[in-house]
């Protein structure tokens, strides 16, 4: 009778151990796809993270090339300042990635004349400024060649000098005007978009 008693009992056990298991085993499972889930939505935040962050760097690429679209051509504006150190003619290392953007711009006309002018604030004079500006283009001109795809034949380099300014460099009273000045030093890169086909 005790031996029959504690084979019911050993049974039991053995019952209430295999529920537990299962239980365990549930909770587990549960606990597996909690935390697919979680990954996945995750996965998900950041894929709308990057999407929004592409879109801001599009954007920011328009702005920063201030491109201007006229019939026949696509005239993209750079900051001197952002390009090169005062009176260098050696590219920052922050002026690749605005480089690189105009090298995108770019590959969308590949059979397009590009020209690329240097410009120049009005300090320094007319013997400082047109070589110095001739040498920003061919800098500017020759990194599109080699890193952004361009065609060499397609590409030439031209230095401005101090002429066509886009701002004043002085102000009204005379006085230097550091804004107009930094506006004035820029690079031009000119796109001769190819003539429409004739209908």
């Amino acid at each position: 009778m005790m031996k029959l008693f504690l084979a019911s009992l050993f049974s039991v056990a053995l019952l209430c151990s295999a529920a537990t298991t299962a239980r365990a085993q549930e909770s587990q499972d549960l606990q597996k796809k909690q935390t697919e889930l979680e990954r996945q939505r995750l996965d998900l935040e950041k894929k709308a993270l990057d999407l929004q962050r592409r879109e801001l760097e599009l954007e920011k690429m328009r702005q920063e090339l201030q491109a201007r679209e006229s019939g026949q051509s696509l005239s993209m504006n750079l900051s001197g300042d952002l390009l090169f150190d005062y009176e260098k003619a050696t590219l920052k290392p922050a002026a690749e990635e605005a480089l690189k953007k105009v090298a995108v711009v770019l590959s969308q006309f590949p059979e397009s004349k590009v020209t690329v002018e240097g410009y120049t604030d009005a300090k320094g004079g007319k013997a400082v400024n047109l070589p110095l500006s001739r040498e920003r283009a061919s800098t500017v001109s020759e990194w599109l060649v080699k890193n952004g795809g361009v065609n060499a034949a397609n590409i030439t380099a031209a230095g401005r000098g101090e002429e066509n300014p886009i701002a004043p460099n002085e102000n009204p009273d005379g006085s230097d005007n550091p804004a107009g000045r930094a506006l004035n030093r820029r690079v031009t890169i000119v796109v001769a978009k190819p003539a429409a086909p004739a209908p």
